[in-house]
């Protein structure tokens, strides 16, 4: 018999790595019982949790909500789960990260294992030196706030094939959508949850694969990307291309933090400074005028070394 995602992800295995990760948090268990009451029955609320999610009882708690001031003076709320929710999410992302590290683009590097920004550098530095230094310096305006939950929830429901585990994201998404109305699609997904990286991801791997087929080279790094190309004519092109394949997934280029613009250490990427293009390595043109090129190739002494060659006597050795 089949065993489904969510009996993998409440497997005792993927429980106690999903605890391992998580067990150093202070954020409390629920609203009503604390990070340090969890401790002292700490089996007792693991192991009814698991039972809830089996049975079908177990509900997402209400996000906790903390404003945070913004540069520019506005306030921005950010949402955060309880560490119950949290347990259950990343028991499933247990599960599920591998499937989905087998299917995702190289060029690819944020929210993944084994990958980080260093990483992500050198690919960049390593397509400028060989030329592709034009570049589409690119930033997907509010992603995580504009995420189409129709549309995630097609890509969601083929990668994970799983309808009890459907039930719960969806549920998720619901609780964690900034636009919800009768006339229009909900859209966003709460940047504070365990599995938004992993659905980012997923929502975005079409872009990848797009990109790819169009052989068009490039870095994400979640919302953010860099295309490159050996001329700013193609680098537009690239630009055009890349917009058109985020509006068919429901999202926008930045206006304003999109530029094509040459590599330099003007230009930043992730928090880095960027090289200068590659200087181009000339080959060096063989003077015709040297004096061993005329001995050699003038007119009339092109052979001068097989006729000195032919004159000597056979069995002659050749003066050193």
């Amino acid at each position: 018999m089949k065993i489904s995602l969510l009996e993998q992800a409440m497997a005792p295995d993927a429980l106690d790595a999903a605890w391992r990760r998580l067990k150093t948090e202070h954020t409390p268990w629920s609203p009503d019982i604390s990070r340090d009451e969890l401790q002292y029955h700490l089996m007792r609320h693991l192991l009814e949790c698991r039972q809830e999610v089996l049975d079908g009882g177990y509900r997402p708690l209400p996000l906790r909500q903390f404003p945070m001031r913004k540069p520019d003076g506005r306030i921005r709320v950010i949402s955060a789960q309880y560490l119950k929710d949290k347990f259950v999410q990343r028991a499933i992302l247990t599960v599920v990260e591998p499937r989905a590290e087998a299917l995702f683009h190289d060029d690819s590097y944020a929210y993944r294992p084994n990958r980080n920004v260093d990483k992500a550098m050198e690919k960049v530095r390593e397509r400028i030196r060989i030329g592709s230094d034009w570049l589409v310096d690119a930033d997907i305006e509010k992603f995580f706030d504009s995420i189409p939950h129709r549309s995630l929830l097609k890509v969601l429901d083929a990668f994970v094939a799983d309808g009890p585990t459907m039930r719960l994201i969806a549920r998720w998404l619901d609780q964690g959508a900034h636009v919800k109305s009768l006339l229009s699609t909900a859209r966003g997904i709460s940047q504070g949850a365990i599995l938004s990286p992993l659905f980012c991801n997923l929502y975005l791997h079409r872009f990848d694969l797009a990109l790819a087929k169009a052989k068009i080279p490039f870095v994400r790094f979640a919302d953010d990307f860099l295309l490159f190309a050996p001329s700013r004519e193609l680098a537009d092109q690239a630009h055009t291309y890349a917009a058109r394949e985020l509006e068919r997934l429901g999202l926008n280029i930045h206006p304003d933090k999109t530029r094509v613009v040459r590599a330099s250490p003007e230009v930043s990427f992730l928090g880095q400074r960027l090289p200068n293009p590659t200087p181009e390595v000339k080959t060096p043109v063989q003077d015709p005028k040297s004096r061993l090129s005329r001995l050699i190739y003038a007119p009339g002494r092109r052979n001068i070394l097989s006729r000195r060659r032919k004159s000597q006597v056979p069995g002659e050795r050749s003066p050193t």
